[in-house]
């Protein structure tokens, strides 16, 4: 029905307004970004410096700090890592989840199911999940990190098909020098950013390459991000910088809006999203079509040189400009945002504990031990030899030669005449090492990863719950770029997701793969609808931190174990039976298998879980191959062999009535046509007749008895004629009862036959 925003040979088919030319667009572009970054220089540098404190060989020491250490002893001991590592662990531990819902009366529950179907179905086509580690990562080293959201071809390989998919998440490197949003967006998640920047790098080959693509080679003017690096690298790539400015425009767009004159039915499409014959097609089909303009938020894509427009993008997929942006910490500060990483407040004492070590380090160098003072006349050559390989050849004693008065002759010294001692650590030096060190040892885990004899199970989780503790606020901010994320990808989706009957891949939150079809319609409870159309309807995003599935199934095995135990102190074997099924279905690891399959089927038999899809064909073809039991047959034929004649006996009696009804209607008739027929003397001898009465009124009395008896025949034989044709009814009935009956007597003799043999 809709066309997409991106077809074979170009990135859009929706171009922007002609009113905006390229030099105004860059020139705008050029003055948003000169005002924009200088604030923010001496913060990116400092982020970028914590990035490369903690990755980079010999980093630590750059700067003012090194210099005051000449060419020294330099160590790096890594004790930040450990604190990262531990952060990066449980965010590693835990799986940030997206999920749809419906908003309004028009969404329906199967459409926002399938939309996260489809999310996790992309997430995992594109590795997307990459693109948030690396994003998380520098937000936690330096403090920002970022990842944009984009669509591509589902299959670029073939030819024939113009479907798309989108990449939840693609990877921004350097997202600290590189990723720019409006100064005035003051949210988290930039939602309410009216434009952004994205410097993409490029070797000198591949943007030549790039700028042959767009007919432009002479292009070569980078776009200069006027960041201050406090260090030098002697080796570096050459690299060209392109830059993608993204900009929110509210433009004036046509919009149809089609009623089924019918059903009443309405739908809506904005000009760009439906083609003409489609627009005639409807009309056709019974459709009345009335159109307003309207205001629609687009995002517009340039891409700029240093020196000019190279490419004009036009309004990209969605409304929301697709880069996610994640903090580590966040914070205004004299109206200007500002950002901090987990090791920019440790680099000091970082760098206090690498300069305390290398002084000990170096002290131990120059004087590692004790040096024994000898006079020359003590040692001759050879036995300066002895001492000087001591060390190598091991040797079990050594030789020294007395020191002896020239004068008297006599020994003034059997040994050495003194010795030069190992330098003592400074009170000073010491105490700087054990402050830097405790400091530095309260960002570590404490142990509590580890197991500890004497120590009870709930004490060891209330120290790791302390420690996890320290990762909150980081995973709770990339809980809030996930949720951006979906926001993003939402508002893409309807112009990704669009072809009617189209089969798009899901997948479930166990990644089970499935299929779902875009506007499927249904008609569930006798009421048409149509899902999987996410232009209808309004959805909202919710983004949640859950344990990783392997953790969550440890913990139900280890309740349900406790469930079974408790269950069968107190004897009910069969709530143990239930909590032992539950911890063999949630069992991972190798050759479990066999008892997840087992604990299931269980759980199965018992009612307590949904068969899926596959056991439900299972089940039925089980049934449809399963023989009777003969004993089991047997009783199901007499017991309709009971039946049948049970239906037998009610026909008999009601047939024995319907003759006395009719009997007695018969009589009735007579007496009633004698009455008014034959007249007084035809009349049968009654108590009081007419032979008995005298005058006139009596007479008058009996002729008006006599027409209420006719009038009453009348209506009598009228019921016996209706009474004739339900007997008539009964009566066919009743043949068909007592064959069904003969035959379930039959089954049961040839049953019982079958049992005897």
């Amino acid at each position: 029905m809709v066309r997409g925003l991106m077809s074979r040979g170009s990135k859009s088919v929706v171009k922007a307004k002609p009113e905006t030319g390229s030099g105004c667009v860059h020139a705008r572009a050029m003055a948003q970004f000169a005002d924009l970054v200088p604030p923010q220089l001496l913060m990116r540098a400092q982020s970028l410096a914590a990035r490369r404190f903690v990755s980079i060989p010999g980093a630590q020491w750059e700067g003012w700090f090194g210099e005051q250490w000449g060419d020294t002893i330099k160590l790096e001991m890594p004790i930040i890592k450990r604190g990262l590592q531990k952060i990066e662990r449980d965010y590693r531990s835990s799986r940030l989840m997206v999920q749809f819902r419906a908003a309004s009366g028009d969404a329906s529950a199967v459409t926002a199911e399938t939309i996260g179907g489809i999310y996790r179905a992309d997430n995992y086509h594109f590795k997307s999940q990459q693109a948030r580690d690396n994003a998380f990562c520098e937000a936690l080293r330096g403090g920002f990190g970022a990842y944009r959201l984009a669509n591509d071809w589902a299959d670029p390989y073939d030819k024939d098909s113009d479907a798309q998919r989108i990449n939840p998440a693609s990877t921004i490197v350097d997202a600290d020098q590189c990723v720019f949003f409006d100064a005035n967006a003051k949210l988290y998640d930039k939602s309410d950013a009216m434009f952004a920047y994205v410097l993409t790098a490029y070797s000198v080959q591949a943007y030549e390459a790039y700028l042959s693509s767009l007919g432009k080679p002479d292009c070569l003017a980078t776009w200069d991000n006027n960041l201050v690096k406090p260090y030098y690298d002697w080796y570096t790539p050459e690299i060209i910088r392109v830059c993608e400015y993204y900009e929110i425009e509210d433009v004036d767009e046509l919009l149809y809006i089609l009623t089924q004159e019918l059903s009443g039915e309405e739908e809506r499409w904005f000009k760009s999203q439906i083609t003409d014959e489609d627009l005639a097609e409807k009309k056709a089909l019974g459709w009345a079509v009335r159109s307003r303009t309207v205001k629609r938020r687009r995002v517009h894509k340039w891409i700029l040189s240093g020196n000019e427009v190279l490419s004009d993008e036009g309004y990209i997929t969605g409304s929301c400009i697709p880069i996610v942006p994640v903090y580590y910490s966040r914070e205004y500060v004299d109206n200007m945002e500002r950002f901090t990483g987990y090791v920019q407040d440790r680099m000091d004492t970082q760098r206090n504990y690498n300069a305390r070590v290398s002084k000990l380090a170096e002290t131990d160098a120059l004087a590692p031990r004790e040096v024994l003072i000898f006079a020359p006349q003590q040692m001759p050559p050879h036995i300066a030899d002895l001492w000087g390989t001591m060390n190598i050849k091991r040797d079990a004693f050594a030789l020294a030669l007395p020191l002896i008065d020239p004068v008297t002759g006599a020994i003034i010294s059997m040994g050495p005449i003194g010795k030069i001692e190992p330098p003592q650590l400074s009170p000073v030096t010491a105490a700087l090492l054990q402050e830097a060190r405790s400091m530095l040892q309260e960002d570590n885990d404490d142990g509590a990863d580890e197991v500890k004899s004497n120590t009870s199970a709930e004490a060891m989780d209330l120290a790791a719950t302390r420690i996890d503790a320290k990762s909150g606020i980081p995973i709770d901010n990339m809980r809030q770029s996930v949720q951006r994320e979906g926001e993003i990808y939402l508002s893409q989706a309807a112009d990704v997701y669009y072809e009617p009957g189209r089969e798009v891949d899901t997948q479930d939150e166990d990644d089970n793969d499935g299929i779902a079809v875009l506007h499927e319609e249904r008609v569930e409870n006798g009421v048409y609808a149509v899902h999987n159309d996410f232009a209808t309807g309004k959805y909202k995003v919710i983004s949640d931190v859950t344990e990783a599935t392997s953790t969550r199934r440890d913990k139900t095995v280890r309740a349900a174990l406790n469930g079974a135990t408790i269950a069968g102190g107190i004897g009910d074997t069969q709530a143990a039976s239930v909590c032992m099924s539950v911890a063999f279905m949630n069992m991972d690891g190798e050759g479990t298998d066999v008892l997840q399959k087992f604990g299931r089927r269980q759980l199965l038999a018992a009612g307590l879980v949904e068969p899926n899809d596959e056991e439900k064909a299972e089940m039925q073809q089980a049934a449809a191959n399963q023989k009777p039991d003969p004993t089991q047959a047997l009783a199901e034929a007499q017991t309709q062999a009971l039946g049948a004649q049970s239906i037998k006996d009610q026909a008999s009696a009601q047939k024995y009535l319907a003759d006395a009804g009719q009997s007695k209607a018969g009589t009735i008739l007579k007496l009633a046509q004698v009455r008014a027929l034959g007249g007084p003397e035809e009349a049968p001898t009654v108590p009081t007749g007419l032979e008995h009465a005298t005058g006139i009124a009596d007479v008058v009395a009996k002729v008006a008895g006599a027409k209420l008896h006719t009038a009453q025949a009348d209506k009598i034989q009228h019921d016996i004629g209706h009474q004739h044709i339900m007997r008539g009814h009964e009566i066919a009935m009743d043949h068909a009862e007592h064959g069904l009956a003969e035959r379930a007597q039959d089954h049961a003799e040839s049953a019982n036959d079958k049992a005897a043999a």
